[in-house]
């Protein structure tokens, strides 16, 4: 099905908005959105059991995603069917100190919670591109804005993909940094794992918790049932007699597990679950490092959507 359909012609198009506090934002967009019988259609809905559910999601986190872009959405129990609108601004509102100049405001049953995510990442493939994006901002009436949109197969049939739900590359290290600076670093971040790139941003492997901690014992170690016998040994004697001299190149992990921007949401759950790897790195087409996906983030943009 094509995105439009939960669309409305006239009350899901706001170009050139006065800016004004996001909140106040809201409630114009949703006074716009949800006029002409919309209430009456929709039985138990009042504007401020709308707004309260789309500030109560936004309070939780913040939907600005990066390049002007925000995406409030709210989750609701008498809604009859998905709705979005599109409104614009030429002066930034702020989501947490983000300047924001396009909103896709978008609210959907509370028994289709996938809905959202995936007009969400359709919309957000299309205004990705900067061309498309400039001519949104430039959008000065209704019928122009909605134009753009139209002439695009924006479907919600298409599956999720890693580009749609993945977080922008945060947190990484150099394959030269000391391990004792990696292990501080994952320690005041609470990191169970950390990228190691080049200059290029290109992914070499990843230090995990866990490979920090064994490191230095021995092999027997692993098979022991009980330590009973070898209370004296010191586990992290190696660690302190290599620790000026370890780099993260020397304990980095080289199975980091690299995937493409259009890695399928069941592939990433099935890496993330089934075969246990803490994060997903995705790359673009030049294998540079473009955003990361864990179990974590998965949970908060699928199952808490």
């Amino acid at each position: 099905m094509n995105i439009m359909n939960y669309t409305r012609i006239e009350e899901s198009w706001l170009p050139a908005l006065e800016p004004a506090s996001r909140d106040d934002v809201f409630e114009r967009i949703l006074s716009r959105l949800c006029s002409n019988g919309f209430y009456e259609v929709n039985d138990g809905l009042t504007p401020e059991s709308v707004l309260k559910a789309v500030l109560a999601r936004e309070n939780r986190q913040t939907t600005a995603l990066g390049e002007g872009i925000a995406f409030p959405h709210a989750r609701l129990e008498n809604l009859k069917k998905p709705l979005f609108a599109v409104a614009t601004f030429r002066e930034p509102v702020l989501f947490e100190n983000a300047p924001v100049h396009i909103i896709c405001l978008i609210l959907v049953p509370l028994a289709e919670p996938s809905i959202s995510l995936k007009i969400m990442a359709q919309l957000s493939r299309l205004l990705t591109d900067p061309s498309i994006r400039q001519s949104v901002l430039d959008a000065t009436d209704p019928a122009a804005l909605r134009a753009i949109f139209n002439t695009h197969n924006l479907r919600i049939d298409k599956p999720i993909l890693a580009r749609d739900i993945m977080r922008p590359p945060q947190f990484c290290v150099k394959e030269s940094d000391p391990v004792s600076i990696c292990s501080h670093f994952m320690s005041i971040n609470n990191l169970h794992a950390v990228a190691v790139v080049d200059q290029r941003r290109k992914i070499q492997g990843e230090i995990t918790v866990e490979r920090l901690f064994k490191y230095g014992l021995p092999e027997f170690f692993g098979q022991l049932k009980s330590v009973s016998f070898i209370a004296e040994f010191d586990p992290f004697e190696k660690y302190f007699e290599d620790e000026e001299g370890v780099l993260a190149a020397d304990v980095m992990e080289p199975t980091a597990r690299i995937v493409p921007m259009d890695y399928t949401i069941m592939e990433i759950v099935f890496d993330l679950a089934i075969k246990s790897y803490p994060k997903l790195y995705v790359v673009d087409e030049e294998n540079r490092w473009v955003g990361t996906i864990d179990k974590g983030l998965v949970l908060d943009n699928v199952i808490n959507h």
